[in-house]
């Protein structure tokens, strides 16, 4: 049962994705914050508090002026030293973690003699940032917010600190790994950072979404139950599609369909769901045999079996597509619920969906394995210290005392309050709302690293879909493109 919460309006990642044109400048900056306490005694008790809340030395910057950490990203983040008030947050409604975080500010200011700014340098503006500031040695940021596509090349060609090399063995980073953890990429460093956390789990999660009320009404059993029983497979999936596919008006053309979804999505989950993978190390994969069946039971929900929308290259327009009521699965995601507003998850817009979204895990297929299959291509928010920063060692522990804001206590860092958006924006009920949550969970603990989709190659899955090409020539067309990248990458 769902714990009584105080229901936090928080608009989430809508309001921290809003873009601002605030340029990195790593020597300049409009704070006025001090990092001084007014009196000694009230500072004194700040750094012993701050020293508790973490494993990291007592790297400090000398005694004087502050030094001031830039942290580039490409949205608006809080908090930081530029915040006076915990409400400069909009989303702010009293929730306890938002006021962790913004006194968790003024405890590292003090440990650490710093001050600490985000600056929103935009997507395209960080990838020129790290190419060109720190490839000339003079990194415009402290700490760059990256993806994959930005973060794998920068730790390949040595833009990003090796922190193997800076900090000591028996740190966190190395060895419980309770607030923080580095994605290992086979080549010994420790380059690209990730925070460790429930949200970090759920994040970037496509369980398999289905209408409730329309399997309901075809006197469908919840495919939830069928996959506790491990009978949650290719075959029983496409005959939930078969029954729900339908001309309900009577007028020759179908107007309900079993599936209806972005190519990209759909494909990667059916992938992973046979247990596949196509560029999760040095060799390809793309050519192999659970590879070739996922992409052919994409081309046969359309063409094979008919049980798909038609589809539409446009992401937004197949992303969205569920909404009209009529799809009975599609691949789902909390941020694309949050897009479309789908139910009052911020108490300003009304429940605009009458079904209820229900998630569950996507069904077997005949290569894959309930208990081995992944759930997540590794994706989301990493971090990297550029190569060339100054006392990296220092500029890793702000880091992680930001993200500890918790004091430790993952209670609080992982309680529901604190992730009510990601409860929230999936439904209207509370009960679906929780498992909802632990089906994006579970997805987001079987994760799969895997680059297939983050080395710039542009993949025509539509002609798969349509039929243009087979499933055989499909693979024959990018092998080879996806080797190079991959001997790009780690060469």
């Amino acid at each position: 049962m769902r714990k009584s919460l105080k229901k936090v309006l928080a608009t989430g990642l809508a309001a921290t994705m809003a873009l601002s044109m605030t340029a990195c400048n790593n020597g300049g900056s409009t704070n006025d914050t001090t990092t001084q306490g007014n009196n000694d005694s009230t500072t004194q008790t700040s750094q012993q508090q701050s020293q508790e809340t973490t494993t990291q030395g007592s790297s400090t910057t000398p005694s004087g002026t502050p030094r001031h950490l830039t942290i580039g990203s490409w949205w608006v983040q809080y908090y930081d030293s530029t915040h006076t008030s915990v409400e400069d947050d909009p989303s702010y409604a009293g929730d306890l973690a938002a006021e962790l975080k913004f006194a968790n500010v003024k405890k590292i200011e003090d440990k650490y003699n710093v001050t600490f700014a985000w600056e929103n340098l935009t997507y395209a503006g960080t990838k020129e940032s790290i190419n060109t500031s720190v490839l000339a040695g003079s990194p415009d940021c402290d700490i760059y917010l990256v993806d994959l596509g930005m973060a794998i090349p920068a730790a390949m060609n040595g833009l990003a600190t090796d922190l193997k090399t800076v900090l000591p063995a028996d740190d966190d980073l190395f060895t419980t790994q309770n607030n923080i953890k580095y994605l290992d990429l086979g080549d010994g460093k420790a380059c690209i950072l990730k925070r460790v956390e429930a949200q970090s789990t759920v994040e970037a999660t496509y369980p398999l979404a289905f209408n409730k009320q329309l399997l309901e009404d075809n006197n469908l059993e919840d495919p939830r139950e069928l996959y506790k029983r491990g009978e949650w497979t290719w075959d029983k999936f496409i005959e939930y599609c078969q029954v729900l596919t339908q001309d309900t008006n009577g007028d020759g053309t179908v107007d309900q369909y079993g599936f209806g979804g972005f190519g990209f999505e759909t494909f990667e989950q059916l992938m992973m769901s046979n247990g596949g993978s196509i560029a999760a190390g040095t060799t390809e994969t793309l050519s192999s045999a659970p590879v070739g069946e996922a992409l052919q039971m994409l081309q046969d929900m359309y063409i094979t079996y008919n049980v798909c929308y038609p589809y539409d290259n446009d992401s937004d327009t197949m992303r969205f597509i569920y909404r009209n009521g009529n799809i009975g699965f599609w691949p789902g995601a909390a941020w694309i619920a949050a897009s479309n507003a789908d139910y009052d998850y911020n108490g300003a817009q009304g429940v605009t969906l009458e079904f209820d979204t229900c998630y569950v895990q996507w069904p077997v297929g005949p290569s894959g394995n309930q208990e081995t299959n992944k759930g997540k291509i590794t994706s989301g928010e990493f971090y990297i210290i550029p190569a060339g920063v100054e006392n990296p060692e220092l500029v890793y522990d702000v880091l992680y005392d930001m993200w500890n804001w918790y004091d430790g206590d993952t209670s609080i860092r992982d309680d529901e309050e604190t992730l009510y958006w990601w409860y929230a924006v999936t439904d209207k009920d509370p009960e679906i709302q929780d498992q909802n949550f632990d089906v994006m969970f579970d997805c987001g603990s079987r994760e799969q690293f895997d680059l297939w989709n983050s080395m710039g190659i542009e993949y025509d899955l539509e002609s798969l879909i349509n039929g243009t090409v087979t499933a055989a020539q499909f693979q024959e067309t990018y092998k080879q493109q996806i080797q190079d990248a991959l001997d790009a990458y780690f060469n």
